[in-house]
Parts: structure tokens; C-alpha cells; sequence
């Protein structure tokens, strides 16, 4: 288990801690190329198992990663944004729940899409959310390496689009995972998600059932919201709904739905990054 997990669970809690989070991008080489214009060393990942996805990984030293991943040809980006292939993408997708997922905000172009938690034992996890929402998995997944080195995990995979997909390592951590690297531009760990939701009480309770725990009050950082955080070891997970006419998350809801909206990273520096450099991700560096 990473060094996230939390240890104020109950025990009748699984372990879990955040794991990752997730940009799709359109070209994955451009994209490894900004990221590393922006101050990140970047490290090719490999070829997810069948073919259709590939990534490249920025690890940082409290053990998380943003995960940069693009379809494998740059034909799939088009297909992936077909008309009508969001309601059909439980068929399409059907032997890829992560796809179907990525399906689902890709429409509106690059940007965050997802966020991962270890957890330990998955089935755990499952279980724990399976009165409240349907849960599709353990299901196993996979990629080979650059160098040849098959990585393997367990996956579940939430039909909520509010909640992180849920990972457990198969093979070795470390064969998943680089080596923390020193980051130019000063990044070394996640500080805080945010997740956009327009049913703030229902996304709450569904996150207190997940995480066996009540959150935190605290005040909204964007103007007519409404927030609470729940913490996970040294990262924050915020819920923001908005209340009347909040353009700003309206907008964002209406354009990729409910799900992952901002990233706040630990830093030596504080800055806002250049959100097309970012190919679309809002990410924020924070002086820790």
C-alpha cells in the first residue's frame, strides 16, 4: 500500500489511499512534450492490455502520479467522439468499463477525466459500496512496459462518474509505478481533487460510505457553492456543487458533466499552469 493510505479507518474499512489522476490527452507524444515545457520529467508508461490506449506517468515523491493517457492512433480520438457513442458505449466498450468511463467527458475534449484509489483488499471496497451503487469489477488489467515488463492490477470500476475507480496491484507496485522523480517546476505530491457534482447530498453520502468517515466543512473556494473535504492522509478530496446561477460550475457540468474538476499540486512555488499547455487540465501548484 502507497504511502497515502490512511490509518484512521475502521476496520471494517479496506485501505485506501489516492492513487492517481487521470489526463486524456489526444497525442500522447505533444503531451509529454508540454507536460515536460511545464517543468515535469515525464515517463513513457507502456501499452495498456488490447491495444487501444497508451500513457506516460509523472511521479511524484508522496507516491502518486498524474497519468497522461491517449489513444494508441490518433484515429481513435475521432471514433472515441462519434455521435451517439456515449449511449452505446456499455456495448462498444464492453470488455473496457475504464474506457467507457473515458467515453463519457472526452467529447468535450482533453483534459482530467478520472482519479484512481488503492485500496486493499479490493473486494473490500466493492462490497462497501454495494448496497449504495452498483460496482463493475474486480475486473484485471494490464500493460506492458517499454521495456518489455508486464504490470498487472485488479480494477473496479463505479457506474457513479462522482467516484474514483478503484485499483489493487497484481504484480509489484513498483513495476507500475516509477521511481519519484525531481520536478523542475517544484511539484512533489497531490495536495487536493476536486469533483464537480450537481447532487451535492447524494455525491457526500455516496463519498462517506466509500471512506467510512464524515467530512470536513469548509469554505467554498469558488463564489456561490456549495463544499465540503474529506481527507485521505496528506490529500484532500473536495466536493463542489453549485448554488443558483454559478456560471463557473454550471458551465463546466454542462460541458463534461459530473466528476473530476480541478488538481492542486504540493509545491515549492505557487502558480496556475497554462491550461492549454495542460491540454485542458486545471492545475494548480500550491507552496506546501
Amino acid at each position: 500500500m502507497d504511502s497515502q493510505a490512511s490509518s484512521d479507518l475502521p476496520m471494517s474499512h479496506p485501505s485506501l489511499g489516492l492513487d492517481h489522476v487521470v489526463i486524456f490527452v489526444d497525442d500522447l507524444q505533444r503531451a509529454s512534450e508540454d507536460y515536460a515545457a511545464l517543468g515535469f520529467e515525464v515517463v513513457p508508461g507502456g501499452v495498456h492490455a488490447g491495444g487501444l490506449t497508451h500513457n506516460a506517468l509523472i511521479p511524484f515523491a508522496d507516491s502518486t502520479y498524474l497519468e497522461l493517457l491517449a489513444p494508441t492512433k490518433r484515429w481513435k480520438v475521432a471514433a472515441f467522439r462519434l455521435p451517439g457513442l456515449r449511449r452505446l458505449s456499455r456495448v462498444v466498450f464492453r470488455s473496457s468499463p475504464s474506457l467507457r468511463r473515458v467515453v463519457r467527458r472526452v467529447h468535450a475534449g482533453e483534459g482530467l477525466v478520472d482519479f484512481a484509489m488503492a485500496c486493499s483488499p479490493l473486494a473490500a471496497a466493492v462490497e462497501v459500496l454495494g448496497d449504495s451503487q452498483h460496482v463493475e469489477g474486480p475486473i484485471p488489467g494490464g500493460r506492458t512496459r517499454p521495456d518489455g515488463e508486464q504490470v498487472a492490477w485488479q480494477v473496479a470500476f463505479p457506474d457513479a462518474p462522482v467516484l474514483p475507480f478503484l485499483i489493487e496491484d497484481t504484480t509489484p507496485r513498483a513495476l507500475r509505478v516509477p521511481a519519484a522523480k525531481t520536478h523542475p517546476c517544484g511539484a512533489t505530491g497531490i495536495h487536493a481533487v476536486s469533483i464537480a457534482t450537481g447532487s451535492f447530498d447524494r455525491t457526500v453520502a455516496l463519498y462517506k460510505t466509500l471512506l467510512g468517515r464524515e467530512p470536513f466543512e469548509t469554505v467554498a473556494p469558488i463564489p456561490r457553492s456549495l463544499a465540503v473535504e474529506f481527507r485521505l492522509g496528506a490529500t484532500l478530496l473536495r466536493v463542489l456543487a453549485p448554488m443558483g446561477a454559478n456560471p463557473v460550475l454550471r458551465t463546466h457540468l454542462a460541458r463534461r458533466g459530473e466528476g473530476l474538476y480541478n488538481l492542486i499540486l504540493r509545491a515549492d512555488r505557487s502558480s496556475n499552469l497554462d491550461p492549454a499547455r495542460a491540454h485542458g487540465a486545471q492545475i494548480t501548484l500550491t507552496r506546501s
